[in-house]
């Protein structure tokens, strides 16, 4: 598959770098036919992505961003003669891992100049000079600020597909060679998993490598699941039941490795080196739930069953979860009642505590505990020490929640919200005690999206 590389050149990346003033051109030109080229996004050093509602009738977002010395300035474009232009048309920002962010646009942010339509008198793209039925796809070199288009042939549901992409990076996934795997979440398709081979960035390559064929995939539920879980080996467990290997396209099922079972979960250990399966068992008056290893030797996959025990209730309609409990060394699994899985010496316990909180889809989950929003400004606090319950209301701080999120690895939920005190945006954090510290103030109304950077 071809994959465009766009090369900065040195001398334009020092330039932009090094610039602080917010001397932004719009890259429409005079809405003729001479947009420039772009080859880079200036993020180097950057602590925050922030995007906030511009002051102007447009519904368009500014977006912004925070430098590691505290500078707020805007995010722009570079474009190969070393200027800095406005962005536009962005969907999602997200940071993959600690080499790129992945930036997705409703159209291509470089086009051949051959293929270059006319913006209409709005500045905007007529949407018939250019079929992206998918949106598309940047990955951002976060040390270079250089751009990668992720483009090529691939199959969706069974239909071959040349053009480009836009992924999900929420849940993007780095193996230990580098390459990373994001799925295609679009409306009334099955989602894909595809593997974004990183070691060649002048030939990025992209691979269709897990298909979701659950047609429950459709139905609505209150839990979350994760439809795809990789390890760093590249080991793939995927819609409940298949296992792909890093190498080669066998497909195993979950049956080969629990006996009897159709259906299940998987899970990582917590340095994502070893994958589990977990799974119910038995008959129906005669059922346990099993946990297995799987090892790859190179040339298939080993499964090892390390631990079971009875189960009492469980309603095969719904999905198995499973959560990671660093103070423990254990993972929680819920299979209609809750258990605890124990790394140091696999064994596997029924839990008399109510986590149900851990599984909901309004539901934020650090190292240290789980915060539930129940209401705009109240958060459930599920400790993952010794599973207490606590609440806190932001509105007693001051604060209107605008956004939560967490970062892989963090012990504190992060947010942004608007201060009622001296009217200033915030950026903040809370710890699994309720504490809130506040980051960051920005002189602006309302932010509608922030990206930590790692």
């Amino acid at each position: 598959m071809n994959i465009r590389n766009l090369i900065l050149f040195g001398a334009a990346i020092f330039i932009a770098a090094c610039s602080d003033e917010e001397d932004i051109d719009n890259p429409n030109g005079n809405n003729g036919n001479n947009s420039p080229v772009l080859v880079g996004l200036n993020i180097k050093d950057a602590k925050y992505i922030y995007g906030s509602e511009s002051n102007t009738r447009s519904s368009s977002v500014q977006y912004r961003q925070i430098k590691k010395d505290g500078t707020d300035m805007i995010l722009g474009w570079i474009t190969e003669k070393g200027d800095t232009v406005e962005v536009k048309d962005i969907t999602n920002i997200w940071d993959i891992n600690e080499k790129y962010l992945l930036v997705n646009t409703d159209f291509p942010i470089k086009l051949e100049e051959e293929d270059k339509p006319k913006y209409d008198g709005n500045g905007n793209i007529p949407s018939e000079y250019v079929e992206i039925p998918f949106g598309v796809s940047y990955l951002i070199d976060k040390q270079t600020e250089s751009v990668f288009e992720i483009k090529g042939k691939i199959k969706i549901n069974n239909f071959s597909y040349d053009g480009y992409l836009a992924l999900d990076g929420s849940k993007a996934i780095t193996d230990n060679k580098g390459n990373i795997y994001m799925p295609l979440w679009e409306e009334n398709i099955k989602p894909i998993l595809f593997k974004i081979h990183t070691q060649d960035q002048s030939d990025l390559k992209i691979e269709s490598y897990a298909e979701i064929n659950s047609e429950d995939y459709f139905y609505n539920e209150d839990m979350k699941y994760d439809w795809f879980v990789v390890n760093s080996q590249g080991t793939c467990f995927y819609d409940k039941r298949y296992i792909r290997p890093s190498s080669g396209t066998r497909q195993y099922t979950i049956g080969q490795f629990i006996k009897g079972s159709t259906y299940g979960a998987g899970f990582v250990s917590s340095d994502k080196n070893d994958l589990y399966l977990t799974a119910i068992g038995g008959q129906e008056n005669d059922s346990y739930l099993t946990v297995a290893k799987l090892s790859d030797n190179g040339n298939g996959l080993q499964g090892e069953e390390v631990t079971g025990i009875a189960t009492y209730f469980y309603d095969p309609n719904y999905k198995i979860c499973t959560l990671w409990n660093q103070f423990k060394n254990s993972t929680i699994i819920w299979a209609g009642d809750f258990y605890e899985f124990n790394m140091d010496d696999y064994s596997l316990t029924k839990i008399d505590a109510d986590l149900w909180g851990f599984f909901q889809k309004n539901s934020y989950t650090t190292t240290t505990a789980s915060f539930i929003q129940n209401s705009v400004d109240k958060l459930n606090i599920v400790s993952l020490r010794d599973y207490s319950t606590k609440t806190i209301d932001l509105a007693n701080e001051g604060i209107d929640l605008r956004n939560i999120y967490t970062m892989e690895g963090s012990e504190f939920l992060h947010f942004s919200g608007f201060r009622y005190t001296d009217s200033q945006s915030v950026i903040g954090t809370i710890d699994e005690n309720g504490n809130v510290a506040i980051s960051e103030t920005l002189p602006v109304s309302t932010i509608t999206t922030i990206i930590q950077i790692k």
